[in-house]
C-alpha cells in the first residue's frame, strides 16, 4: 500500500495530462504534441516568480496558470484556427513546431539554480510548496506535503472538469462539436469559441499536472522535459479512446501506480513503457471499430496537397527537356564529388549522417506517403537495425557486410511486427502504436543484454570520414533509385490504391493485407540499413541516440518536404538537420529556419511542402524549354473515337 500511495500521487499528474489531451483532441481531432511543453512552461514560470521574483506562492500559482492558459489561447487562435481546414497530419506537425517554440520560451524564462549550480530543481525543500506539514512515514515511503496536495487536488480538478463538461453549456457544446463540428455549427454552436475554451482548459490542466508532479519527482530545465510528460498522458488518452474523460483519468492514474510498483520492485523504468505499450495495443484492438469510425470522420491523414500529374510524354521525350535533365543530374553528381574537397572533416562527417537520415525519411515516405500508414515512431525501427547490427559487430564479432545485411533484415522484420496492427488500425490509433513502439524500444529493448551493443562501437579502419561519406551517398542514391522503381511498379501502384480506397482496390484484385505488410517490410528494411550505418558513424547504438524525438523530426521532414515525394523527403531531411548545422555558422537567424518558427511558416503557407514548390518550378522550366503546356486539359474521347478504335 505504501508504494501504491506514492504511485497515486504521481499518477494524478498523468491522469490530468490525459484529460487535457482528450479535451484538445475533442476540439481539433488531433494529438497535441505541445501538451507536455505547456505544463513544463507553467512550472518554469512558477519557479521564476517564486525563487527569482520572490512572489507569494498563491499569487505565483495564479499568475503561472493564467500565463499558461493565455499561451494556449494564443496558440489556438493564432495557429490551430488557421489550420482548421487542413489535413490532420499538417496540424499534428504544427503542434510539434509549437512545442519547439514553447521550449524556447521556457528556456529563456529566468530559472534558479540548485545548490551546486546545476539547473535541476528537486522536490521538497527547493521546489516551492505551500505547506511544510504533514510529514508521515507510511511503510517504506515518506509522504510529504507535496504528496498530499497531489492526492487531494488531482481528484478535485478532475471532478470539476467532468461536472463542467456535463452540466455547463460549453461542456455540452464541446461534446456536440466533437461528434460533428459541421452539424454543431448549423445548430448555432460557436465551434471556434468552444475550441478556444477547450485549449485553455487543457493548457491549465497541463500546468496543474506539471506543478503537482514537479515537487514529487523534481524538475529539469533541459529541452526534453516535455516529452516524458506527454507520453504518459497520451497513453491514458489512447486507452480512453480520446473521448471518455473518466476513463482517461483512471488510465493515467493506473499507469502512475504501475510505474512506481514496477520501478521500485525491479529498479528499471523501461519495463513500464513495454507494459503500457502492450495495454494500449490490446485496448486499441478491442475498440478497433470505434477507431475506424473516428478515422472516417477525420480528414485524410496523408493528403497534404494537390495531386501533381507527371509531365506529358511529349515533354519527357523532347530533346531540350532530356538535355536539361542530363545536365541537372550531372550537376548533382559533380556537387557530390566536389563536396568532400571543400568541406571540413567534421562537416563532411555530418553530411554523411544526414544522407543516412534522408534514407530513413525516404523509407517513411514509402510507408506514410504511398501506403497511407501513419508512423510517428519510425526512428525506432532504424534503431532496431542499428542496435542489432552493432550487437553483431561488437558481441558476435561478425564482419561489417554481414552485420549490414542483418540490420536490414531485422529492420524489415520489426516493421512487419508493427505492421500487423495496421491491418485493423489506422490514423491516430496506428500513429500512437508506432510512437509507443519507439518509446518502448528506446527505454527497454535497446538496453537488453541479448540485444544491446557493447560499448566502444567503432567503424572499420577503412571507413574514414571520406569513405564513410561515399558509402552514405551511395546508399542514399540506391535508396532513391529503388524507391523510384518501386513507385512506378505494381507494388507502388497497389500501395497508392490501398491508401486511396482499400475496398475498391480489393475489388480489383489487390491483396490489401499483403500490400500493407509489404509497405512496412520494405520501409523497415531501408530504415534498418540506414540505422546501422548511422550508428556506426556516430559510434553509439543505444536508446540515447535512437530517441522518439528524432521520429517526430523525421515525420516533420517528410511533411515539409512534400508527403509522397522522394526528392521532397531528402530535401526535408537536409532542411531539418542541415540548416541548424551549416546555417548557424552564417547567421543565427538562418539557423532558426528549421526550428518551430520555420516549421510553422511552412505548414501554414506551403502545406504541400517543398515538393509543390519544386513541381511549380519544374512546370515553368518545362514550358520555357519546350513551349508545351505541362498541364494540358484532359479531353475525354468521344463515342466516335471509341468506335473507331474498336474497328
Amino acid at each position: 500500500m505504501d508504494y501504491i500511495a506514492l504511485g497515486l500521487a504521481i499518477g494524478m499528474a498523468n491522469a490530468l495530462l490525459a484529460v487535457g489531451i482528450v479535451l484538445t483532441y475533442m476540439s481539433t481531432r488531433v494529438i497535441n504534441l505541445a501538451h507536455g511543453e505547456l505544463g513544463a512552461f507553467c512550472v518554469a514560470v512558477m519557479l521564476a516568480l517564486t525563487r527569482n521574483a520572490g512572489w507569494n506562492y498563491w499569487a505565483a500559482l495564479a499568475a503561472s496558470l493564467a500565463a499558461t492558459g493565455l499561451l494556449a489561447a494564443i496558440i489556438e487562435q493564432g495557429i490551430i484556427r488557421r489550420l482548421e481546414k487542413s489535413p490532420r497530419l499538417i496540424v499534428l506537425i504544427a503542434t510539434l513546431g509549437i512545442a519547439q517554440l514553447v521550449i524556447v520560451g521556457r528556456l529563456v524564462v529566468p530559472k534558479p539554480k540548485a545548490g551546486d549550480g546545476a539547473a535541476f530543481i528537486t522536490g521538497g525543500g527547493v521546489y516551492p510548496v505551500p505547506f511544510d506539514n504533514p510529514v508521515v512515514e507510511f511503510g517504506r515511503v515518506v509522504l510529504r506535503p507535496q504528496h498530499f496536495i497531489a492526492l487531494t487536488v488531482g481528484p478535485l480538478v478532475a471532478l470539476a472538469v467532468v461536472v463542467l463538461l456535463r452540466r455547463s453549456i460549453y461542456g455540452i457544446a464541446l461534446r456536440a462539436s466533437a461528434q460533428n463540428s459541421a452539424r454543431a455549427l448549423l445548430a448555432g454552436i460557436p465551434v471556434r469559441r468552444v475550441s478556444t475554451i477547450a485549449w485553455i482548459a487543457a493548457g491549465v490542466l497541463s500546468g496543474i499536472a506539471s506543478m503537482l508532479l514537479a515537487p514529487v519527482v523534481g524538475y529539469s530545465s533541459s529541452e526534453a522535459v516535455g516529452m516524458p510528460l506527454l507520453m504518459r498522458g497520451l497513453a491514458g488518452a489512447t486507452i480512453a479512446g480520446f473521448e471518455n474523460l473518466g476513463v482517461a483519468f483512471g488510465a493515467g492514474l493506473a499507469i502512475g501506480v504501475a510505474d512506481q510498483l514496477i520501478f521500485l520492485s525491479t529498479g528499471r523504468a523501461g519495463i513500464t513503457d513495454v507494459i503500457v505499450f502492450g495495454v494500449v495495443l490490446v485496448v486499441l484492438y478491442s475498440r478497433r471499430g470505434q477507431y475506424r469510425r473516428t478515422g472516417a470522420n477525420e480528414e485524410s491523414s496523408w493528403d497534404t496537397g494537390d495531386v501533381t500529374r507527371p509531365l506529358p510524354l511529349a515533354i519527357l521525350q523532347h530533346d531540350r527537356w532530356q538535355l536539361a535533365t542530363r545536365v541537372g543530374f550531372a550537376g548533382l553528381v559533380v556537387a557530390a564529388v566536389v563536396l568532400p574537397l571543400v568541406l571540413t572533416e567534421s562537416a563532411l562527417f555530418f553530411t554523411a549522417t544526414v544522407f543516412l537520415v534522408a534514407v530513413v525519411a525516404v523509407s517513411l515516405t514509402m510507408l506514410t506517403g504511398w501506403a497511407g500508414q501513419l508512423s510517428i515512431g519510425h526512428w525506432g525501427i532504424a534503431g532496431v537495425g542499428g542496435v542489432f547490427g552493432a550487437h553483431l559487430v561488437t558481441i558476435n564479432h561478425l564482419p561489417f557486410p554481414v552485420a549490414f545485411a542483418a540490420a536490414g533484415v531485422i529492420g524489415g522484420l520489426s516493421a512487419l511486427v508493427i505492421g500487423l496492427p495496421a491491418l485493423r488500425l489506422e490514423g491516430t490509433a496506428l500513429a500512437v502504436v508506432t510512437l509507443g513502439f519507439g518509446v518502448a524500444a528506446s527505454t527497454w529493448l535497446f538496453s537488453q543484454p541479448w540485444f544491446r551493443s557493447a560499448e566502444g562501437l567503432q567503424r572499420p579502419s577503412y571507413l574514414d570520414n571520406r569513405t564513410y561519406y561515399v558509402v552514405a551517398f551511395i546508399v542514399l542514391a540506391l535508396a532513391i533509385v529503388v524507391a523510384r522503381r518501386l513507385q512506378n511498379s505494381r507494388i507502388g501502384r497497389n500501395m497508392t490504391a490501398v491508401r486511396e480506397n482499400p475496398r475498391q482496390a480489393e475489388s480489383f484484385g489487390v491483396n490489401v493485407v499483403r500490400t500493407k505488410l509489404t509497405g512496412f517490410v520494405i520501409s523497415g528494411a531501408f530504415a534498418g540499413f540506414a540505422g546501422f550505418l548511422w550508428a556506426l558513424g556516430v559510434g553509439a547504438a543505444n536508446g540515447e541516440v535512437f530517441t522518439p524525438v528524432r521520429s517526430l523530426t523525421l515525420v516533420t521532414a517528410v511533411v515539409i518536404g512534400g508527403l509522397g515525394s522522394i526528392a521532397g523527403a531528402v530535401v526535408g531531411a537536409f532542411y531539418m538537420l542541415g540548416i541548424p548545422y551549416f546555417g548557424s555558422n552564417i547567421s543565427t537567424y538562418i539557423g532558426l529556419l528549421s526550428t518551430g518558427i520555420g516549421v510553422l511558416v511552412l505548414v501554414m503557407f506551403l502545406p504541400g511542402g517543398f515538393a509543390r514548390l519544386g513541381y511549380l518550378v519544374r512546370d515553368r522550366l518545362a514550358k520555357s524549354l519546350t513551349g508545351l503546356d505541362p498541364n494540358p486539359d484532359v479531353v475525354p474521347p468521344s463515342l466516335d473515337d471509341l468506335a473507331e478504335k474498336v474497328k
